[in-house]
């Protein structure tokens, strides 16, 4: 049971929580790179992450956290301050610290509380422990064995543009929460838990500006916690002057960030259109020295700082102003242009002026928004589909001329499709995290296996749905698993084929029109048709001549719930689970696989996957009295058919003669048993459908029109219905049931 807590001290440890998971996964990025060069870079990132973790979760009282965060700390130390070289046993450790420690998280996530993780930390802390004791056993340090650690970081392996927008915005939230609770503070009171929430702000504001590097920010928020810490123990009214402190020091602590976003925003080698920011050395901004920025000065006041002028004559050209100050003292004589030109360079070289720091506010680019209502705003904009589609098609608009209602009804179609679209977007998320995670996978199975893997990540930053890459994750991971476990050959098997002893996996990411294609690729030994064939007979699922099937037909086999042709079950593999899980993963979210092998060479898996599984665009029929809709995507083209066209093979089955081709018919009135639907295919309207490299006709009454489908799931009450995906609401109000054009051609061509 988590325990009772209140809305603020959530809102804080839910914070904890997405922070703690971002650099749990920046911290198995960097591992990822891990090479056998330099490596300081990339262990003194990870440092820096599990540090910032430690320090927030000690604030927040997670001891357990703090425990195990601090022993790994410890022996990252030992890389990097004792020059020990990194061993994969080692980073195994380390890997598994990211795991527990990903877990701990998601206790405080449910339970406010990392106190039920305290067994598991304690087992894993002595393993850490262990570690680092044989670390500094087995290997002395040597002064050349690791170089000493660079005077400039890279951009690319510590902080991005993104990160460093993303740090000013979480501390421009963070000071406006202390600068309230500050002015809503009773001098004359004790105030205990409005000073311990403002050391926590601090606090937090202080460990990313040490992540980040600024010193000067870091500093100025280490002098404020000192300030809250005497507070926060003293039994006594905190006072007026504690007060003005604060907000003394919150101002300059704002004014260093909006220093920084005028920093961010001028700086042009970063924002050229043609510089990668990725290739820039990292240099700290000028706010990192241990100064503060001088402050801005009027023209006007450095001129009489110079001597070259006299206050009163800058009053009297004040006065009647109209035009830039310097200008008007030159023409009046009263300022030679060469002083001019050295005052302004003087006040150029100075910090921002007033009017440039109020146009320079801080401005988040990104909030943390609950899931739950994107997925509510989503559903709200399919209900709008749907009314919209209802107005335009409302029976009492029948026959009349309204030229102006549909002038009117075009512009709102236009705003809601970008509402749409938009809504969409923000749903959309880079598969990079996601791809992360099959880079832990590989690396953990090519060293259970004792298979060295050269693992290629591609097109990570393919955006997709985030339903739908909940939904795609099991079935990569079941494909990886067999890729190394049933395709990649152990070591002497590629030496005796002339295989290189390393094997390759490559995923891969891409758009393909509306789709998204996922590939996995190994250069392993290939799928043997004859051996899945033979497992196919054995289980009774082959109910033809062997010859007479197609290779893709033969490789579906594996799909089948229970197929194996693993001669022994692996703690991995061999039972038959994994790709059946694939295929009704996929299934779930219209999705298809598709398998191109060759004996020798490898294997690849290709993921077709629809960008969105929640509004689609598709042809509305009609069939007898019901209504259905095709995805447009699998119609390649309809028509009328002539008798002549019409054929009848050898079991009673129609097929469609079209340019010299025989495609097969399909009749919606017999596939759902509709009464009153046309079954003569000269009477009604054939529309071919393509899905996965297979094309078929279908047979309908009527086409009704293109539309866009709000996509909602069949009532329980229907169950699931082989051939229908789901369902729509029509503009009439009436129902629409979406066609799985996979589905119905698998039913009816096998």
């Amino acid at each position: 049971m988590p325990k009772s807590i209140d809305d603020e001290t959530r809102e804080i440890l839910l914070s904890f929580v997405a922070e703690g998971y971002e650099r749990l996964d920046d911290s198995e990025t960097q591992l990822s790179r891990l090479g056998d060069g330099d490596n300081t870079a990339q262990l003194n990132s990870v440092f820096r992450l599990f540090h910032s973790v430690k320090g927030s979760a000690g604030y927040l009282g997670f001891e357990n956290i703090k425990k195990l965060t601090h022993e790994a700390e410890t022996m990252l130390d030992v890389f990097l301050k004792e020059k020990v070289p990194v061993t994969a046993d080692a980073l195994d450790v380390v890997y598994a610290t990211v795991d527990i420690l990903r877990k701990l998280i998601g206790i405080v996530e449910k339970e406010y509380t990392d106190e039920s993780g305290a067994e598991e930390v304690a087992k894993q802390t002595s393993i850490v422990t262990a570690m680092i004791k044989s670390l500094r056993d087995g290997n002395k340090p040597k002064e050349s064995a690791v170089p000493a650690i660079p005077n400039e970081l890279f951009l690319s392996d510590l902080v991005t543009r993104d990160m460093v927008q993303r740090f000013i915005g979480e501390c421009a939230d963070l000071v406006d929460r202390t600068e309230k609770i500050a002015l809503e503070i009773n001098p004359k009171a004790v105030s205990t838990d409005a000073v311990h929430d403002m050391f926590r702000a601090i606090h937090t504001i202080k460990g990313n500006s040490g992540f980040f590097g600024y010193s000067f920010l870091e500093a100025l928020c280490m002098n404020l916690e000192t300030v809250l810490d005497t507070a926060r123990k003293s039994p006594t009214p905190v006072g007026e002057p504690f007060i003005n402190t604060i907000i003394h020091t919150i101002d300059r602590i704002r004014m260093s960030l909006n220093t920084l976003v005028i920093q961010e925003a001028g700086n042009d080698s970063i924002t050229q259109a043609d510089t990668d920011p990725l290739d820039l050395p990292f240099v700290p901004p000028a706010v990192t020295s241990t100064e503060p920025p001088t402050p801005y000065r009027p023209l006007g006041e450095i001129l009489v700082d110079m001597g070259v002028i006299k206050d009163e004559t800058i009053q009297d050209a004040l006065d009647e102003q109209e035009r830039p100050l310097g200008e008007i003292l030159v023409q009046k004589g009263s300022v030679a242009r060469e002083d001019l030109n050295e005052a302004l360079k003087i006040q150029k070289a100075q910090g921002p002026s007033p009017e440039q720091e109020t146009s320079k506010e801080v401005v988040r680019k990104e909030i943390r928004v609950d899931t739950s209502k994107l997925d509510k705003l989503f559903e709200l904009v399919g209900e709008l589909i749907t009314a919209e589609s209802m107005v335009i098609n409302n029976a009492d608009l029948t026959g009349l001329k309204l030229d102006s209602f549909a002038k009117s009804f075009a512009s709102l179609n236009k705003i809601s499709r970008e509402i749409q679209e938009t809504t969409m977007m923000i749903r959309m998320i880079p598969l990079d995290g996601l791809f992360q995670k099959m880079t832990r996978l590989v690396r953990d199975l090519s060293r259970k296996f004792d298979r060295p893997i050269n693992f290629i990540v591609s097109g990570q930053d393919t955006e997709m749905d985030k339903n739908v890459i909940e939904q795609i994750s099991d079935p990569l991971v079941h494909i990886l698993r067999n890729s190394i476990d049933h395709g990649i050959e152990s070591r002497e098997v590629r030496k005796a084929t002339g295989k290189p002893e390393t094997g390759t996996v490559h995923l891969d990411a891409r758009y393909e029109g509306s789709e998204i294609w996922i590939s996995i690729k190994d250069d392993g030994a290939g799928l043997n048709r004859d051996k899945i064939l033979a497992k196919a007979a054995k289980n009774g699922i082959l109910k033809q001549d062997p010859a007479t099937i197609s290779d893709k037909d033969a490789y579906a086999f594996i799909f089948e719930p229970g197929f194996s042709t693993a001669d022994v079950v692996s703690e991995v593999s061999g039972r038959g689970v994994g790709l059946d899980v694939v295929k009704k993963n996929l299934e779930r979210i219209r999705g298809k696989v598709e398998i191109k092998t060759e004996v020798g060479q490898g294997t690849e898996f290709i993921l077709t996957i629809p960008l969105t599984m929640a509004i689609i665009d598709g042809i509305t029929v009609r069939a007898g009295k019901n209504r259905y809709s095709i995805p447009l995507n699998d119609i390649f083209e309809f028509f009328k058919v002539t008798p002549a066209q019409v054929t009848q093979t050898e079991k009673g089955e129609q097929t469609i003669n079209i340019r010299s081709g025989f495609l097969p018919l399909i009749k919606l009135a017999e596939v759902f048993k509709i009464p009153g639907a046309v079954t003569d295919p000269s009477k009604g309207i054939v529309i071919v459908v393509q899905n996965n490299g297979r094309k078929a006709c279908i047979l309908i009454d009527e086409v009704i029109g293109n539309q866009q489908i709000v996509v909602k799931s069949l009532s329980e009450y229907l169950g699931k219905v082989e051939g229908i995906s789901g369902c729509s609401i029509l503009g009439d109000g009436g129902v629409s049931f979406i066609i799985d054009t996979g589905k119905l051609l698998s039913m009816r061509l096998e």
